[in-house]
């Protein structure tokens, strides 16, 4: 009986944590206060999905600040610190606010995951997730590039740190972006998330784990993945600078036949100047002379 009632008290406890958000939303001066509404509304509602799919729950508190500033490909960061987490969000993109605010609460879960399971979590599993839950829930700008020799550089699974330049950086978010939504809709990740993160915590690799749920060997799925990437944005590639160095070339051409069949007529011209002269003026008007 006793076991029970702290179970209930805990059950209790549990839930008024989960009502009363741990997030404290702040603004940069100059900006609207208007934007904490929102951001505050959107938290709310990514917060229970987020607990069903990470099974953890943040205690630290999370102060968010809405900004402007100049950040790049990123739109904002999370910052895990032992005693909070500092999210910053950023106003540039303003189409893209709700996801960035999904993208870094998605950010939250996986520090407050690795921190009660004391499991490390590849760079690209962390962005790939946050990307792919951003743009489920809000609207991402972020496709392939249009540049081969960029997607070849760039491999996210060979990558322990980000990229060194905002080209690259914007790149490898496209990529994971990309693969993430290529991996849902084989698996849906809302469902077998947790199921992934089971599997994790009893040993497996997050490799073999994907493997699992999308039903092949994820590595020959990423292979084969980049590689149709690759021939779809290299035709692409091909095609855009085929019409600007094609286009050229025909008025190139047009130019050299025309300016041929000029110099056929002057031949023509010449022709008909010394026969007039050697047959007289009438001769190009036909005749038997």
């Amino acid at each position: 009986m006793r076991k029970i009632t702290w179970i209930l008290i805990f059950e209790i406890l549990f839930a008024i944590t989960i009502f009363s958000l741990p997030i404290y939303i702040s603004v940069q001066n100059g900006i609207s206060e208007e934007y904490t509404i929102n951001v505050k509304s959107w938290s709310e509602e990514f917060w229970d999905s987020l607990i069903k799919m990470w099974g953890v729950y943040p205690t630290r508190p999370i102060y968010m600040m809405i900004a402007k500033g100049n950040f790049g490909p990123e739109m904002g960061f999370t910052v895990s610190y032992p005693d909070s987490f500092r999210v910053l969000v950023d106003l540039n993109f303003p189409s893209q606010t709700r996801a960035t605010v999904a993208h870094e609460l998605m950010h939250v879960f996986q520090f407050a995951w690795i921190k009660r399971y004391h499991h490390l979590m590849p760079l690209w599993v962390m962005e790939g997730l946050a990307t792919w839950y951003g743009g489920k829930e809000g609207t991402y700008t972020s496709p392939l590039g249009e540049n081969p020799f960029l997607f070849w550089s760039v491999d996210p699974l060979k990558l322990k740190n980000y990229p060194n330049n905002e080209e690259a950086k914007g790149e490898y978010y496209a990529e994971v972006y990309a693969l993430f939504n290529a991996m849902d809709e084989k698996c849906n990740f809302e469902k077998k998330l947790p199921v992934i993160l089971n599997d994790v915590r009893n040993g497996k690799s997050w490799e073999e784990s994907f493997s699992d749920v999308i039903g092949e060997n994820f590595n020959e799925f990423y292979s084969k993945w980049r590689r149709e990437n690759l021939f779809f944005i290299s035709l692409k590639f091909a095609s855009f600078w085929g019409i600007w160095t094609g286009l050229p070339l025909i008025l190139i051409v047009l130019f050299l036949l025309k300016r041929n069949k000029r110099g056929k007529n002057k031949e023509r011209i010449d022709d008909i100047t010394s026969l007039e002269q050697k047959y007289g003026k009438d001769y190009w008007k036909g005749g038997d002379s």
